[in-house]
């Protein structure tokens, strides 16, 4: 197969210019979905990380006892106060 300089000169200057438009489309594509996933996967881990914080601290808050007031839980390194402890 054999290819001459004219059909070069017409032909790989639009198709360059179709794989440069392709590529842009497709980094704006992918930029918006990893976006989105990065954006998901920091909500998931805000979610877990505070309703494990809530399960500790109504955890304690159901069992608690006089003795164990000392060493409560705390909700993100914030102290939380009790009822029934003074």
């Amino acid at each position: 197969m054999n290819l001459d300089v004219q059909t070069i000169k017409s032909t790989a200057t639009w198709v360059l210019i179709a794989v440069a438009v392709v590529g842009l489309v497709l980094a704006i594509i992918i930029k918006k979905i990893v976006g989105k996933i990065i954006t998901l996967v920091l909500a998931a881990l805000i979610v877990f990380f505070g309703w494990q914080q809530r399960s500790r601290v109504v955890d304690f808050a159901n069992n608690v006892h006089s003795s164990t007031c000392a060493s409560h839980p705390k909700f993100f390194g914030i102290d939380v106060t009790y009822p029934t402890c003074k």
